[in-house]
């Protein structure tokens, strides 16, 4: 790992530790809060309830082991509810005995010692690591209690554990704690499924990345979960690990769900780049992958450039997603030509025209070599009437040379460029007087000594072609 990546990956740990810290303070126990001590009422719940709350025993009752536990949940409940849990603090002990007390059928017992175990989810694997091997009992808690405060406790203690580290993480992949949660709770309730939401995304943040085949059970427990989401942000951090996953192994990505998605226009401006990252993967496919949805892809991507460019939003932000947009097109346009007609009936039609000012506006896209390679295939596939059509609306030679002049630095732009300049001069001669005019030939010239060798050779054709 170089020192930039080293950097990157300590200030996304960092800012994931903050974010735990943050739920952990929103989630501390309030006065408000109601559960009752005791399921049963019971002379023994009352010896414990006074233990708990009075840290007393009553003179005529034995002091045993389990009214010093619970002394010991007490406090350990009121230091850490008030200050943060030191992160080399030795917390093997306290686990220990929070395991003995909890899921007895004391529901304030049961939440302080989740709260007391969220605290050591916070500071250091030192303080998190007693708790791996207890795993298995917060799920049976979770399962049997009939608290849905407690279980949403539960689901941030195995979500901090996921964040962690690597090590925390694997325990939770290996007690299959998602996929648990998730048959738990599907049919009984919604509330939960974003608490679940962000055990994923955690999962998926903590570096290195799980195995191939956690993957590819994470991959559909997200098809599952995906429908019950509420909220941009558990949204599209599950878009945001299905494009990771789907990035190393293509094939995983479900054609019906990114039709699904595609159809739903509720909000999708909010996670339009997760949208648009995992059409770029399908766009990678042969056609007769895609072909069934292609429609719905191509109305969704339409939509959405139409919007941002009729808006005229100037944000580098809106920039870099024409660019993406730009990219599927030309992928699909590889496996489908007759694309071509359906992009140049958008908006897009607008970037063509020889503008400077537009040209300064929308740098970020004039800079960017999606928007050549666009540029590229839809000439490329045009016939020569087409072409001709082209020309007579656009009149591109000028706006080509202008960009050729802003992208001098770019070799890969440069070679777009030539490519397009050249399939123009030979399918429209009077375009050559035009080239001439521009100066074209003195940049041909000073490409001709350009260190690529495409370049060389696309200068050297274009030289023939107007000589």
């Amino acid at each position: 790992m170089n020192i930039v990546q080293k950097k990157r990956e300590e200030f996304s740990i960092n800012i994931r530790k903050q974010k735990r810290e943050e739920l952990f303070k929103s989630k501390r126990v309030s006065n408000t809060q109601y559960l009752p001590f005791s399921d049963i009422a019971t002379m023994q719940s009352e010896i414990y309830q006074n233990a708990y709350y009075q840290k007393q025993c009553p003179n005529n009752v034995q002091l045993n082991e389990t009214i010093q536990k619970i002394f010991k949940i007490s406090e350990l409940a009121d230091a850490f509810n008030q200050h943060d849990c030191e992160k080399n603090y030795d917390t093997s002990s306290d686990v220990d005995i929070i395991f003995d007390i909890i899921g007895k059928g004391y529901p304030v017992l049961d939440r302080a010692c989740l709260q007391i175990l969220l605290s050591f989810t916070l500071p250091s694997h030192l303080t998190c690591k007693p708790i791996l091997k207890y795993i298995p009992t917060l799920l049976k808690f979770f399962n049997e209690t009939q608290y849905e405060e407690l279980q949403q406790t539960v689901l941030f203690i195995f979500s901090n554990l996921a964040a962690d580290c690597y090590q925390c993480r694997d325990a939770i992949l290996i007690y299959e704690i998602p996929q648990a949660v998730f048959q738990a709770i599907h049919q009984t309730t919604n509330e939960l499924m974003n608490d679940l939401a962000q055990i994923l995304i955690n999962i998926s943040r903590t570096q290195p990345l799980m195995s191939n085949f956690n993957q590819i059970q994470m991959i559909k427990l997200c098809w599952q979960l995906f429908p019950f989401l509420q909220g941009h942000e558990y949204i599209a951090g599950i878009l945001q690990l299905i494009q990771k996953i789907c990035q190393k192994d293509k094939n995983l990505l479900d054609m019906n769900f990114l039709s699904s998605i595609c159809q739903d226009h509720t909000n999708s401006d909010l996670y339009l780049n997760e949208i648009l990252a995992l059409i770029k993967i399908m766009s990678y496919f042969d056609r007769n992958r895609y072909e069934q949805i292609e429609n719905n892809i191509l109305n969704f991507i339409i939509v959405k450039v139409n919007k941002i460019l009729l808006n005229g939003n100037l944000d580098k932000h809106f920039q870099k997603q024409i660019n993406k947009m730009l990219s599927i097109f030309t992928n699909m346009i590889v496996e489908n030509p007759k694309i071509i007609y359906i992009a140049l009936d958008t908006n897009i039609m607008q970037l063509f025209r020889f503008n400077e000012q537009l040209q300064e506006t929308y740098k970020e896209i004039f800079c960017s070599i999606y928007y050549f390679s666009f540029y590229y295939q839809v000439i490329n596939n045009l016939n020569q009437s087409q072409i001709k059509q082209f020309i007579q609306l656009f009149q591109p030679i000028q706006q080509l040379i202008n960009l050729l002049d802003q992208n001098m630095n770019s070799s890969d732009i440069i070679i777009d460029i030539l490519r397009i300049i050249e399939i123009i001069l030979q399918q429209d001669k009077e375009s050559i007087s035009v080239f001439i005019k521009q100066n074209g030939e003195q940049y041909l010239a000073e490409l001709s000594q350009h260190e690529n060798e495409e370049v060389y050779k696309i200068c050297e054709s274009i030289f023939e072609i107007i000589n």
